[in-house]
């Protein structure tokens, strides 16, 4: 039986759920989509605190997101070093993506579901495929469905058709395109956005050949992506010049906003980014123009509104049922030496 308190909290969501529902604006020359719930796969791949700026990274779109209103619950934070504990870190338990340390990307309310060594190329095949251990508990999970869009975003460092992991091992573009084509097969995704800021990113999404993928590369074959600045107080580059741009865009957009797609696209021009951005769009079966961004980067709740009442049904008790199987007799240890299978010839 439900108690006050538990009805009071279900009225406050339909009530929040409501509101939230007629908030929200979407203009009609959006082309509509068949999903349902949004996700996030955010990857750092690299390590040792010279590579500061990729923590940075992923925590700067992390936080956006989230701020967004995609949930913890359907966001996968994978961390290959932890910079806020690091010892070199004059500031403990903070990262920062601006020399002027204006936002803490390392708040109180980060969840990290893969950190250190867990940060590995078959740890993140089998996250995207869904062929994990049984015994993984569902925040290491991609629990999606063929309704939902999904946000992959990977940083590090990469080279002509491969993304290296922690400097030790490397996944190839040939794999990354068979893993979304798995996902593809097994009705994983609905959509999904790939943004991948590293050198010569763009070469990580040519050989993609699965259906309804948008992608954007920080670089093209033969450049480099470079770094935004420096913050002299640690002496290190503190976040990367595309995802900087990214972060500034992304601090202007709202949950009901009205930007599309083809926006996102255009936030880094060569001239600020130095290295030219790649952008592939013919897996992708929408208008970018007419796609909000809020189909990636925000949070999308089925709502069936009703003006009529809602009766709270009781759950009927379980009733107690009386165990007639007979107990079994008791059973005892044989004696440690048998004595009693030794014949009695006196």
């Amino acid at each position: 039986m439900m108690c006050a308190k538990d009805i009071l909290q279900c009225t406050l969501l339909i009530v929040s759920i409501l509101i939230y529902s007629e908030a929200i604006d979407i203009p009609e020359k959006f082309q509509k989509s068949n999903h349902t719930n949004n996700w996030a796969v955010l990857v750092d791949t690299s390590r040792f605190w010279f590579n500061y700026r990729h923590v940075a990274n992923v925590l700067s779109i992390y936080r956006s997101v989230k701020r967004l209103g995609i949930p913890d619950s359907q966001i996968i934070l994978m961390i290959s070093d932890d910079m806020a504990c690091n010892p070199r870190n004059p500031r403990p338990a903070t990262i920062f993506n601006n020399a002027h340390e204006q936002i803490n990307v390392y708040g109180d309310d980060v969840e990290v579901d893969y950190r250190g060594y867990e940060v590995s190329v078959e740890n993140f095949v089998r996250l995207l495929t869904g062929r994990v251990p049984p015994d993984t508990p569902r925040s290491k999970r991609l629990l999606t469905d063929e309704g939902s869009n999904i946000l992959i975003y990977l940083t590090g460092h990469g080279g002509d058709g491969f993304l290296k992991f922690q400097d030790s091992e490397e996944i190839t573009s040939q794999e990354l395109a068979d893993a979304l084509e798995q996902m593809w097969q097994k009705r994983r995704y609905n959509e999904i956005f790939f943004i991948i800021d590293t050198c010569q990113a763009s070469s990580m999404y040519e050989k993609f050949y699965s259906p309804n993928i948008l992608a954007t590369a920080s670089s093209l074959v033969g450049e480099d992506s470079l770094s935004h600045h420096v913050d002299s107080a640690i002496g290190v580059y503190i976040i990367d010049r595309y995802t900087y741009y990214v972060l500034e865009f992304l601090e202007n957009v709202h949950p009901n906003s009205k930007k599309s797609m083809s926006e996102f696209l255009a936030v880094c021009p060569k001239h600020a980014c130095i290295s030219t951005v790649g952008v592939r769009r013919d897996l992708f079966k929408r208008d970018p123009n007419k796609v909000p961004i809020t189909d990636f980067f925000g949070s999308v709740r089925p709502v069936i509104i009703t003006t009529d009442s809602i009766d709270i049904i009781d759950i009927p008790k379980r009733k107690n049922n009386v165990n007639t199987t007979q107990i079994p007799e008791k059973r005892a240890y044989l004696p440690q030496f048998p004595v009693h299978l030794i014949q009695n010839t006196v």
